[in-house]
């Protein structure tokens, strides 16, 4: 260590609040915990002016500097790496890949997945072919840069350490896995922001019985094929399954809540849904504040994640602190971090998505039981051991 006994760490929270969706919320608890475990070294918060009053910083050691540089963009790389020179750090955590190649300082990087390497299509852009080449070049050596020049690499699952290692072929030992957790709001136990869910239900346009998605639509999220399989669900098939009017609620509609940032993926699965005639089925209601949708989920049948691929999976884990049960995609990174506390199907069979959410709504002992393994499994998970696993790399590779 320096300075007689402490170290001055560097945390990029350009990405924290609601913008940053699951990269925000990983660096706002990891934050608000480091602040609880350590009051000994100096902690030099990066921010936007977006969100500069995101994070109330109360302990002494944490300072913030406003670093309003936009993300995955020239100026990053260029402009960056002397916001964060000028605070003379002894370590720099980047929380997510897009760390500058510039940047000379010591850094460690939490690499939350490698979907951008899995998925490269060109519907996964909102940018023309030219500029998507373009991108597609910069992040390739944005992110060779991370994995090699780091200290230390961060992952949430198992999943995306071992794909981390056959992409890059890199010593499995610089990566760490360090678990995320639910967010406190969620958990059915909790008083904190207890009120009326009617209200919010009414707000947001949502109408019982439903199931309910939360998280982006982007493409991966596969929401084209739980659209399918939703369409299959409420209007019938020969071959597949029986109308919803014959679950418990009687003839009340059963309706699908996709809670989704309004941005151009937003609009074109808009357009979709108009295109396959589900608008009155279906609800997309944009951005919900954590403690509002917490009573909003109290009040759903099921959380349905269809996503084809993960890093963690933070909104099933909340919809399980919730007590609801929760319907999910088969792949790795979901089983890792959901074990046997959801019902899994095969998210490229629109038929098999159908299926595995009828049976969640419609046999009461597979529903109450994946509830109580639910309240279980999100049990193992703490943010607070996430910081302090994290600040043990700190302490480490500051040296």
């Amino acid at each position: 260590m320096t300075r007689g006994g402490y170290m001055r760490i560097g945390i990029d929270a350009r990405f924290v609040g609601p913008e940053g969706t699951g990269l925000g919320k990983y660096t706002e608890k990891l934050i608000e915990n480091l602040a609880i475990l350590d009051d000994n070294n100096q902690y030099v918060i990066f921010l936007r002016r977006s969100n500069w009053d995101w994070l109330r910083l109360k302990s002494k050691n944490f300072k913030k500097v406003l670093a309003d540089i936009p993300w995955y963009s020239l100026k990053e790389q260029i402009k960056l790496p002397k916001i964060f020179s000028n605070q003379n750090l002894d370590l720099l955590h980047f929380t997510h890949f897009n760390v500058p190649v510039f940047y000379r300082g010591k850094f460690i990087v939490t690499i939350h997945d490698l979907i951008h390497h899995r998925f490269r299509q060109e519907s996964a852009t909102t940018r023309n072919l030219y500029i998507f080449k373009i991108k597609r070049f910069a992040y390739r050596h944005v992110i060779n840069h991370a994995v090699k020049d780091s200290q230390k690499i961060l992952t949430p699952s198992n999943f995306v350490k071992d794909e981390i290692v056959r992409t890059f072929r890199i010593d499995p030992a610089k990566i760490v896995v360090t678990y995320e957790a639910a967010e406190e709001e969620y958990f059915r136990t909790s008083s904190k922001f207890k009120v009326q869910s009617s209200k919010f239900l009414e707000k947001y346009n949502i109408n019982q019985p439903f199931i309910i998605y939360i998280g982006n639509a982007y493409p991966h999220k596969n929401l084209e094929r739980l659209l399918q399989a939703f369409k299959i669900l409420v209007h019938g098939s020969q071959s597949t399954v029986h109308r919803i009017e014959k679950h418990p609620w009687g003839e009340r509609k059963l309706h699908l809540i996709l809670v989704c940032p309004r941005d151009i993926f937003w609009q074109r699965l808009k357009e979709r849904i108009k295109n396959l005639g589900l608008e009155e089925g279906v609800v997309l209601t944009g951005y919900i504040p954590p403690k509002e949708l917490s009573e909003v989920l109290r009040s759903a049948q099921a959380y349905v994640f269809p996503s084809l691929s993960e890093g963690f999976g933070i909104p099933g884990l909340n919809s399980m602190a919730a007590g609801l049960p929760a319907v999910c995609s088969n792949i790795p990174t979901l089983k890792e971090i959901y074990g046997d506390a959801a019902l899994y199907f095969d998210p490229e069979d629109p038929k098999d998505i159908s299926r595995k959410i009828q049976k969640v709504l419609t046999d009461t002992t597979t529903r109450s039981d994946l509830v109580v393994k639910g309240l279980e499994q999100v049990q193992k998970y703490s943010w607070l051991k996430m910081a302090r696993e994290t600040l043990k790399v700190y302490v480490q590779y500051s040296l």
